[in-house]
């Protein structure tokens, strides 16, 4: 007759497992919550980024008045539309939506500059605003600047705008 070996894990074996795992869970959660916080301001200032090249482009191609204006209190949320009565603000009746964007919520957007509600742009692409107006977005540590030139050409960077 011949002696038959058990192949498994003890017990013993399966709690170290679990011990271990836990421990390298609890390293990476950490760092994995610092990847998203800062793919979510990144992706969330490439989104506005790409909203207003739509509105400068929209603007020169349908030859009228385009703006991108914020939602609410802050820039969490925009607009780009025409604007025919040239009030900065979306009127279903004359205006016509071209695009519209909420970002995430745990991201807080804070003005630079003489940025107000909204940015138009004149049917030759000319942005109303000043040279350094931006908009800074941040989320925990991480953070991105969204700059303009004197001509109104958009701009992300990680360092504050000059």
């Amino acid at each position: 007759m011949q002696i038959r070996k058990n192949s498994g894990f003890t017990l013993l074996e399966a709690l170290i497992t679990v011990a271990v795992l836990s421990i390298l869970v609890a390293l990476a959660v950490p760092s994995f919550k610092e990847m998203m916080d800062r793919n979510a301001v990144t992706s969330a200032a490439n989104s506005l980024l790409s909203s207003v090249l739509m509105a400068r482009s929209e603007a020169v191609k349908r030859e009228q008045r385009v703006v991108i204006a914020r939602q609410g209190s802050d820039w969490k949320s925009w607009q780009v539309f025409t604007d025919a009565n040239n009030n900065g603000t979306y009127d279903s009746g004359t205006d016509e939506l071209i695009a519209e964007h909420a970002s995430d919520e745990g991201l807080s957007f804070s003005k630079i500059g003489n940025l107000g509600n909204f940015l138009s742009f004149s049917p030759r692409g000319r942005a109303s605003l000043q040279a350094d107006d931006g908009l800074k977005i941040a989320k925990g540590s991480h953070t991105r600047y969204l700059c303009f030139s004197t001509t109104g050409r958009p701009r992300v960077q990680e360092g504050p705008c000059s």
